[in-house]
């Protein structure tokens, strides 16, 4: 398996058409046929279905589809990284893995205040095998050699929509365990924590709702599907329609970090880390 047999799998994919993709990538068609047929065959599954025409992905082809976007699109920003650090560009690099709601406000704040700075986002930590490619990782956990200071600490409290359930003044989380709740993914830090929250007290909860992100996740508890656990400050998006509880069974909250990898940090980098501050304790 190479590139090109991704690439031609993707163009494929995305035209539903042998033909297409060939004009596209510039190959004859029996070429373009000859990389989707060696991909299944070094895959050991059909990753289309034939209709009329057309090629339509199956199953297999979806889910792999999905794999291959996502690392394409991780290869096409380190290939965009490195080019723009050969031009001395100025760019910093940061992993969100909690605080999602508060990146739109961070990056209007450098597009004000260092327009200068060019931000590589990212939030898939699941995705990222180095984290010391990061100038900053922005995370509910202190990472190992790595500085850390902390920007918030914030309860985590549960939330549904309003009349969706009939739940009493109770705010024991022992009276909770019948209803339906929604989380984050097991590989988040939140559900990890709220994992290791439920086992120590052993109380075992329904999650029949999960997803990896968070705006997702907040989507769903406000359409009335479940209860959710959510952190105070950090998710202040959250409307009105959702009705807040503290859990008195114990103290749940969490700390976010601001974790650096650099021991002497450049003026950029101090700017940033300072801005990213003032965001978080506002």
């Amino acid at each position: 398996m190479n590139f090109s047999h991704l690439y031609c799998f993707m163009s494929v994919a995305t035209h539903e058409s042998i033909t297409l993709a060939a004009k596209e990538l510039f190959i004859s068609q029996p070429a373009a046929s000859k990389s989707i047929k060696q991909l299944e065959n070094e895959l050991g599954v059909k990753l289309f279905d034939r209709k009329g025409r057309n090629l339509k992905l199956n199953q297999q082809g979806r889910i792999f589809f999905t794999y291959v976007s996502d690392s394409l699109e991780l290869l096409n920003r380190g290939i965009s990284t490195v080019k723009s650090k050969g031009r001395n560009n100025t760019m910093i690099n940061v992993l969100f893995t909690v605080g999602s709601p508060f990146i739109a406000e961070i990056a209007m704040r450098i597009k004000e205040k260092m327009p200068d700075i060019q931000l590589n986002i990212r939030q898939q930590k699941n995705l990222q095998k180095d984290l010391k490619q990061f100038d900053f990782v922005i995370s509910s956990q202190q990472i190992r050699d790595f500085s850390s200071i902390p920007l918030l600490t914030e309860p985590i409290e549960l939330g549904w929509k309003k009349n969706s359930f009939e739940i009493t003044d109770t705010n024991s989380l022992i009276d909770f365990v019948k209803f339906d709740f929604v989380s984050l993914s097991d590989s988040t830090e939140l559900q990890q924590q709220i994992s290791t929250f439920l086992d120590n007290i052993n109380i075992p909860l329904n999650f029949k709702y999960q997803s990896d992100e968070p705006a997702t996740v907040r989507q769903l508890i406000q359409s009335g599907l479940g209860i959710g656990f959510i952190p105070k400050i950090s998710w202040h998006h959250i409307d009105d329609s959702i009705e807040l509880r503290k859990i008195d069974d114990k103290n749940l909250q969490r700390t976010i970090y601001l974790n650096t990898p650099h021991t002497t940090l450049s003026l950029e980098q101090q700017n940033f880390k300072n801005e990213v501050i003032d965001v978080f304790r506002a």
